[in-house]
């Protein structure tokens, strides 16, 4: 059935009455969830359409009455709807403002610095009519729509991903290939072709139902560029399968294009056909499941699913039902259901809109972090900003105005029964509770002997081996030198032979008290150069100086080996003192004070370790303390990218913290990583984000530089 406007309105109308606009028409497009019958009324003027039901078609109807009583008995006369005069008043006001009427509501002006903001992230642009050329090629590609080609495509994509599976090596050196400039830039030339491709599978599908594509064109999404087709007369179509397979085709066509390329590609010769083949195969694969697929956003998902439950306008209506469910929870206020669909659907229209806002909110982040980093620092910041404040701020801001004007309507218990637990999270978010800080870091024993030989020396005996724990003054090594023997044996022999002359010089001469004092003096150097001797032969038998366990021994060393003086032998670890180097944030270096506890949780021991503060850092860390700390090396701090590995320089501004302690019953034998729980001034959670927020706005606006 089609109605026309000028029909519905022939009849002469009072001033006040609307009159509907002459080129207006009414089609019928089948039936609703529930049942009832569902027609589009079309604006050809504006290429759109409204989906109404049995009781603004039945206002249509009755249009000519011109008045809304009138009207609201006529239906109810002729129909089993039941009306009210406010229902048709209602009508008239969403006619007017979509401007279906002569007499159209005035729209507000938007200036162009608001037509900005509300469409940089998607502009469209129009460059070809593509009807003419779209019938003539219909029949040359009308095979591909078959339902043997299909099976064949999905043969080919079955058969395609296993070989591909089975040459997974080659798929990830492909991969690799693409990071460089020539393979962004065939990667781009590959997203070039395939979404050209996909927009002709939508234009090609609604050709062959008879649908006209107006034009087709470049879509701008946050300034990069797109391929898109404008379908949108398929509501004209009764059958909602129809629009189904429409929106379907770009979809089902970047899958033929995967499946095809993917199988081909495991067949062809090496060289620039079948990595045009690797390209065309990920980038059809990768985007249709990533990007199309996604019912979140006004893409192809999206329509397919509004027409797979032929439910129009899916995101408006399922966002009514969210917001009926957060007024009621929240707020107790009850407001009609806007559709008569089960509760099962209710349901699930509620979870998808919550899904769609939580995905929405993501996205817009994410865009807003884009064109922050797409610009330069301020117009950057300014951009992400509107960002926020449009898509996330503005509809909350809008929905609390609602809640403020029905106020009246609020339940107290409803609204204390969040409101309280909204409380708590305030408390615990603004009180300074939190004086705790953990931290990364090594911890290490408090006592470490290097085990050295003053001298070249030959080894005697070595008294113990790699782990035993050793008690103070327990002897390892025992070594031996010529050297200081014969020098220690020379001494002694010049010493008695002095000690005799001067015993005998006094019966000399008369000059014998003289060469007896000269001999005693000489007598008594070779006494201290034959102690020197003896405390170096002594230095020679290397002992502990402590307890503690005996590490990195050298396992080739045997009696008889000589040992030069510049070789470490081995290492004694251990003691019951140890210390750590903790690495804190600059925010949290400023609520330590030395002196305060620490509590450190060495990795792979049970026990932890109590002690504290004994130093800090006024200076931001420019190596770390150790190799282990490092990301690469299984560590827990990235290190900074720009720099050379070797330099250990981390990413992110590091001070550290020295914690000491005593009281080990089991000695620490290696460096360890550690957990370590600091205790500092206390802080709200809510402080540090403020912070951190404050620091990085003087951060990327330059505002926190000096001069």
């Amino acid at each position: 059935m089609t109605m026309s406007a000028t029909a519905m309105g022939s009849m002469p109308a009072a001033p006040p009455w609307p009159a509907l606009r002459d080129e207006l028409s009414i089609h019928p497009v089948g039936r609703n969830r529930d049942g009832s019958p569902a027609w589009h009324l079309s604006d050809p003027v504006r290429n759109q359409f409204f989906r109404i039901g049995w009781l603004e078609f039945e206002i249509l109807r009755h249009w000519a009455l011109c008045d809304p009583g009138r009207i609201a008995e006529a239906i109810a006369a002729t129909t089993t709807l039941v009306p009210e005069a406010g229902d048709v008043l209602d009508f008239v006001q969403f006619l007017q403002q979509q401007q279906l009427t002569r007499a159209a509501m005035p729209k507000r002006q938007a200036s162009v610095l608001h037509w900005l903001l509300q469409n940089y992230l998607f502009i469209r642009i129009p460059l070809i009519r593509p009807e003419r050329f779209l019938r003539r090629v219909l029949p040359y590609v009308r095979w591909m729509f078959g339902a043997r080609f299909l099976v064949a495509t999905l043969l080919a994509a079955v058969l395609g991903l296993l070989l591909a599976a089975r040459q997974w090596d080659a798929v990830q050196a492909n991969l690799r290939g693409a990071m460089s400039w020539d393979g962004v830039v065939a990667f781009a030339g590959a997203l070039v072709f395939s979404k050209c491709w996909h927009e002709f599978g939508h234009a090609f599908m609604a050709t062959r139902f008879g649908v006209r594509v107006g034009h087709m064109g470049m879509a701008l999404l946050v300034m990069l560029p797109m391929a898109y087709t404008d379908t949108g007369e398929s509501w004209k179509l009764e059958r909602s399968r129809r629009r189904l397979a429409i929106a379907s085709a770009g979809v089902m066509a970047e899958l033929v294009l995967a499946a095809w390329c993917t199988l081909l590609w495991s067949f062809a010769p090496e060289g620039n056909f079948k990595n045009a083949l690797f390209f065309l195969g990920t980038t059809a694969w990768v985007l249709t499941v990533a990007v199309n697929a996604s019912p979140f956003m006004r893409f192809d998902g999206y329509f397919i699913l509004a027409d797979a439950l032929d439910y129009p306008g899916l995101h408006e209506r399922a966002g009514r039902w969210a917001k009926r469910w957060v007024r009621r929870g929240l707020l107790g206020i009850e407001d009609p259901r806007p559709d008569a669909v089960s509760p099962r659907f209710a349901g699930f229209l509620t979870a998808f809109a919550f899904a769609t806002w939580l995905y929405r909110l993501t996205l817009f982040v994410g865009i807003a972090v884009i064109v922050y980093h797409a610009f330069f620092k301020a117009l950057g910041l300014i951009l992400f900003l509107v960002e926020i404040l449009t898509f996330v701020v503005k509809p909350m801001v809008y929905e609390v105005r609602v809640w403020w004007a029905r106020r009246a309507e609020i339940r107290r218990a409803a609204l204390i029964r969040w409101l309280l637990p909204l409380g708590v999270l305030a408390v615990v978010f603004l009180l300074p509770w939190s004086s705790g800080i953990t931290a990364d870091g090594i911890v290490e024993a408090g006592f470490e002997q290097p085990v050295f030989t003053p001298y070249a020396a030959r080894l005697e005996r070595v008294a113990v081996h790699d782990g035993e724990r050793v008690a103070p003054g327990q002897v390892l090594f025992e070594l031996s030198a010529p050297t200081p023997k014969d020098d220690d044996a020379k001494a002694a022999a010049l010493r008695e032979a002095y000690e005799s002359t001067a015993r005998g010089a006094v019966a000399l001469d008369r000059d014998g008290v003289a060469k007896q004092v000269v001999a005693e003096r000489m007598a008594d150097q070779y006494d201290v150069q034959r102690r020197a001797s003896a405390a170096e032969l002594h230095r020679l038998r290397l002992v502990a100086t402590e307890g503690g366990v005996v590490r990195d021994l050298d396992t080739t060393l045997q009696a008889g080996n000589w040992v030069s003086p510049g070789s470490r032998i081995a290492t004694v670890v251990g003691g019951t003192r140890w210390r750590a180097e903790v690495l804190v944030s600059e925010a949290d270096r400023a609520r330590l004070v030395p002196g305060t506890e620490a509590t450190v949780y060495p990795h792979g021991r049970w026990t932890p370790l109590r002690g504290r503060i004994v130093a800090l850092d006024n200076g931001a860390m420019e190596h770390l303390p150790s190799l282990m700390l490092a990301k690469n090396h299984g560590g827990p701090v990235p290190l900074n990218p720009t720099a050379p590995a070797k330099d250990l320089r981390p990413a992110s501004v590091w001070y550290r913290v020295r914690v000491e302690g005593d009281g080990l019953t089991d000695p620490i034998a290696t460096e360890d990583l550690a957990t370590v729980h600091l205790q500092g001034r206390r802080e709200s959670i809510g402080r540090r984000w403020i912070d951190s927020v404050l620091l990085i706005l003087l951060q990327q606006t330059g505002l926190g530089k000096d001069g």
